[in-house]
């Protein structure tokens, strides 16, 4: 059965191919969305929304100390009030700290809650040794840690990003579908997280970043050949949740929050991404470590395990509910939970079933991640048959239309309700 993918103007350059013997390219020349940088020219913004200009990372949030380190001029200020506390024309490695006082710089004691690292344009950050572009954010927590925060363009974020979340070695066309994901779910994080102290971590709970260190040429100019470029879900902004490999069949998006909107409700078949070298997978849970890891997480002990199986499924087969018996009580947790239990490497998705041997279970698995959105082993596949960016994306969101930021300067953007 010939499945049609929905297409909408975006790509440059569509190579016609025989496509997937499921679906086929959309009809006609896909054409190239007039795509520039996003500059606002300083126009007054409709609204009071977080401008969509830069993001804030989260970079470090419980760690008792860093390294800086500043190749350029730059100026070092005190967060809550904006005084000045050093300037010059490099900044040699100095550790930070939190201390009960205040910030350790060096050794010098500062009685601050935080400070604001600005390095002038041509300059650049090095914080434990990793090349940041933008600035820095350093607070000091209550717990005695730091939280460093890095404010920097979204389009440079995104550079940093997409070097992380996909081989720079995969096809343009889907290089380019992941970075206009990765630049709509880093936008639906700052219109909604602007209460916050930050906007997205950069580690795999948000999106992979690897900041200036990170970045590689084709993934740069994937970005760049995108840049501005948005999907919405009619006329409305929503996080674009996308994974490695679904093993099969995406996922609904409320196993990550309250969301039920068409481009979220999975049930897209994926049998693209069968190269995948997490198509299949394999592991061997011994009873005693995962009483173990209950006895030191916030569950508690459960006693010595007896069981542990599968007790509830979502439509697309997934692990909706795990129930493990211990000798002093039940235990149940969601496929999420138990994935971070376990590891979220360990447990590489919720699509598996459970076989008990001895004094062990094991897991036949399928895919790498949560199964939402666009699965990207299957959109690297679609890439080489021939599938434009705009097609990918739109066979694994459905009903999403493309916009432009430098088109919504003037407005506010509509945001989906939901809870990430």
């Amino acid at each position: 059965m010939r499945r049609p993918v929905p297409s909408f103007p975006l790509d440059i350059d569509r190579k016609q191919g025989t496509g997937p013997g499921t679906i086929v390219p959309g009809p006609g020349t896909i054409v190239l969305l007039a795509v520039a940088a996003l500059a606002v020219s300083g126009a007054p913004r409709a609204s009071a929304q977080p401008s969509p200009e830069w993001i804030r990372v989260a970079v470090v949030r419980e760690d008792p100390e860093v390294s800086l380190q500043v190749q350029g001029r730059f100026t070092i200020l005190t967060l809550q009030t904006g005084n000045l506390i050093q300037q010059g024309k490099r900044l040699p490695t100095v550790v930070v700290r939190a201390v009960p006082e205040g910030i350790a710089f060096g050794g010098e004691i500062l009685r601050v809650g935080g400070l604001r690292v600005e390095p002038e344009p041509q300059a650049t950050i090095s914080l434990n040794g990793r090349r940041l572009r933008g600035a820095l954010e350093i607070r000091r927590q209550r717990n005695q840690t730091l939280l460093v925060v890095n404010r920097v363009s979204l389009e440079d974020y995104l550079r940093g990003v997409l070097s992380k979340e996909a081989p720079d070695y995969w096809p343009p066309e889907v290089l380019k579908a992941i970075a206009i994901a990765a630049r709509t779910y880093a936008l639906y994080q700052r219109l909604t997280k602007a209460s916050g102290d930050y906007d997205v971590t950069g580690d795999v709970m948000s999106q992979d970043y690897g900041g200036e260190s990170g970045e590689k040429d084709a993934t740069t100019r994937a970005v760049q050949s995108t840049a501005g470029v948005i999907i919405l879900h009619r006329g409305r902004l929503f996080p674009t949740f996308y994974h490695s490999t679904c093993g099969g069949m995406t996922e609904h998006a409320r196993v990550m929050g309250d969301y039920d909107l068409e481009p979220l409700r999975g049930g897209v078949a994926c049998t693209f991404c069968s190269a995948s070298p997490f198509f299949r997978w394999q592991r061997r849970l011994p009873k005693a470590d995962i009483a173990w890891a209950l006895r030191k997480s916030v569950h508690g002990s459960i006693g010595a395990i007896s069981d542990f199986r599968v007790t509830k499924r979502t439509a697309s087969g997934r692990a909706q509910e795990v129930t493990i018996v211990g000798e002093r009580r039940t235990l149940r947790l969601t496929g999420f939970d138990l994935r971070s239990l376990l590891g979220f490497e360990h447990i590489r998705s919720p699509l598996f079933t459970v076989t008990p041997v001895a004094d062990s279970f094991v897991l036949d698995g399928r895919g790498w991640g949560h199964g939402v959105g666009m699965c990207q082993w299957g959109a690297a596949e679609l890439a080489r048959r021939g599938f434009s960016a705009g097609e990918i994306l739109a066979y694994y969101y459905p009903g999403i239309a493309p916009a432009n930021l430098r088109d919504l300067v003037h407005q506010p953007i509509d945001v989906i309700g939901g809870t990430p």
